[in-house]
């Protein structure tokens, strides 16, 4: 008997024709969705995937912080550079008169 069950991830409708599985593919999104007795489904979560995606998000976060310290000290230093040279400049033309 074929039944229909609905994919906790994404809400698509699926068709369920052996009713000896334990679990089945979403055909639309690719979750693994588990079939119970009582023809309730449920996702299985994975944890490892999800600390594995906040490091990922974590790690993407500290090398743009650490971009953008760089950028600004990198502007820092051209400004210490420029400010350098103008006093050079000025200290010349004092003593050049």
């Amino acid at each position: 008997m074929a039944r229909t069950v609905k994919c906790p991830s994404c809400g698509a409708e699926l068709m369920v024709k052996d009713g000896n599985r334990d679990f089945m593919f979403c055909e639309y999104c690719g979750t693994k969705v588990r079939l119970d007795d009582y023809q309730e489904t449920r996702r299985f979560v994975d944890e490892a995937r999800i600390k594995e995606s906040e490091n990922q998000k974590e790690l993407e976060l500290k090398r743009m912080e650490f971009e953008e310290r760089a950028r600004k000290d990198k502007d820092k230093g051209f400004w210490i550079v420029l400010v350098g040279l103008v006093v050079f400049m000025i200290v010349c033309y004092i003593t050049c008169q």
